[in-house]
């Protein structure tokens, strides 16, 4: 019952609000019903919001057609139409679950993204008569809400994001989780331009406009006050951290060369227990490289747009861990995340890290219309900005290894995972799971990623 009243609602006090809140939509109205199809796809939903897909047939309102309001619909004839696709994004859960899986602060921060930030971004580059093309950043939002009560829906406050369907478009989910190079740059230099346009406002003396956007993000911490906030993540961080110093110890071959082995111990000894304060340390801000992120930048956060097989383009969705930090934050996840062991080698990881950078100052110089070698550019130059990026790349490391053992299980493990996940994850069966899904596969993998990271130096701040 309660279920069919949510559909009624996004059937048709939604579909008055998404028409009414577009310009290019005011004069066209769904003609009846059988217009109107709602369903909820297997896969788009999460752990916190159900996604469902909303297809519309739009008939223009015409001076030659008939036309008369309803609630809720308007019926007339007219001779031109058109289909409009969107997904709807609600959260799930009582007020309790939405409280306790931080989804009062992963949604706002989400819309507020949409809502202001990109605008800005745009605005930003408009003005500044900038060659870079916005138009498949991101989603076209035609509704955003948030903190909205809407008695024909529920009794709780509701949030609901309207977004375009881009599959119309082209854009689909790339590969599960190893991607190569040609998505991998499509994605450093995505990042990368929207990236710039923090440092642009920062350079271009619009600290205040920046100051504002930032002021708007709802901090999204580990630890807050001395406590947790992030429960199930520490969790899953103390369990992954004990498996992967157990695999260590089982193959001490691994540490065989100094450097590794002492920043390993030293990762061991000072956060073996306690990782969500190194996470936390990784959340620093400071005056000159934090920017606005996306904050869980990787393959299931973009979309590709393809010609045959070969990627030409990537779109980003889902910034509900939007931060303001770091860059290294964004690169260091999808990088270790996404990019295969065997990719780091011949130069791989460096060419990377370059097509990043190329594209940071390319955008950055077309924005503020400066020179590369600009005195007000110099922090954002490649050797210090290399600098700054390899005291937060542990980030991502530990972000990656933390999700690995799932994203490489195999189906029943998944099933067993996810099971305890929301069932107790703080139970011992979920540990137990955890320390051998995907077994060696897993274990070979995140113990890769953690020698690699010592080895480029991503371990040596430990040391400061």
């Amino acid at each position: 019952m309660a279920q069919d009243k949510k559909e009624k609602f996004l059937t048709t006090e939604l579909i008055n609000k998404i028409i009414q809140s577009n310009a290019d939509l005011q004069d066209y109205r769904v003609v009846s019903e059988e217009d109107c199809q709602l369903t909820t796809p297997k896969g788009l939903d999460g752990f916190m919001s159900v996604i469902h897909r909303l297809t519309l047939k739009l008939t223009h309102k015409s001076n030659d057609g008939f036309y008369l309001d309803l609630p809720f619909f308007s019926i007339f004839t007219a001779s031109t139409s058109k289909r409009l696709t969107v997904m709807v994004k609600v959260m799930k859960g009582d007020d309790g679950f939405r409280k306790k899986s931080l989804g009062l602060v992963l949604f706002p921060n989400e819309i507020n993204v949409y809502s202001a930030v990109i605008p800005a971004f745009e605005q930003l580059v408009g003005n500044a008569g900038a060659s870079l093309n916005f138009r498949t950043l991101a989603p076209r939002i035609y509704l955003v809400e948030s903190g909205v009560r809407y008695p024909a829906y529920s009794d709780q406050e509701e949030t609901f994001l309207v977004m375009e369907d881009v599959s119309a478009a082209g854009f689909v989910p790339g590969p599960r989780l190893n991607l190569d190079e040609p998505h991998l740059v499509l994605m450093a230099r995505k990042i990368a331009q929207f990236h710039a346009c923090s440092y642009a406002m920062r350079v271009g003396e619009q600290t205040e406009a920046l100051r504002s956007l930032v002021e708007r993000i709802i901090p999204l911490n580990f630890l807050q006050d001395g406590k947790i906030v992030f429960e199930s993540y520490d969790i899953v961080f103390k369990v992954v951290f004990e498996r992967l110093f157990r695999y260590f110890d089982e193959k001490p071959a691994l540490l065989e060369e100094e450097r590794v082995r002492d920043r390993v111990h030293a990762l061991r000894s000072k956060y073996g227990t306690a990782p969500s304060e190194l996470m936390q340390r990784c959340l620093m801000r400071d005056e000159l490289y934090s920017a606005i992120l996306h904050g869980d930048y990787n393959r299931n956060n973009v979309l590709f747009r393809y010609d045959g097989e070969v990627p030409q383009d990537v779109m980003l969705i889902d910034f509900q861990e939007n931060r303001y930090g770091s860059p290294a934050l964004d690169l260091s996840f999808y990088m270790y995340m996404n990019m295969p062991p065997e990719a780091w080698a011949d130069g791989g990881w460096e060419r990377l890290l370059a097509v990043y950078h190329r594209e940071l100052m390319h955008c950055l110089c077309d924005i503020v219309k400066l020179k590369p070698d600009d005195e007000a550019l110099q922090p954002y130059g490649f050797d210090p900005m290399m600098k700054h990026l390899k005291q937060y790349f542990i980030y991502g490391a530990i972000i990656a290894i933390k999700f690995l053992p799932c994203m490489l299980a195999n189906e029943q493990e998944v099933q067993e995972i996810v099971h305890h996940f929301h069932q107790d994850v703080t139970a011992d069966a979920f540990r137990q799971i955890y320390l051998v899904a995907g077994g060696e596969t897993v274990d070979t993998r995140i113990s890769k990623i953690m020698v690699h990271a010592a080895q480029q130096g991503f371990l040596d701040m430990l040391e400061e």
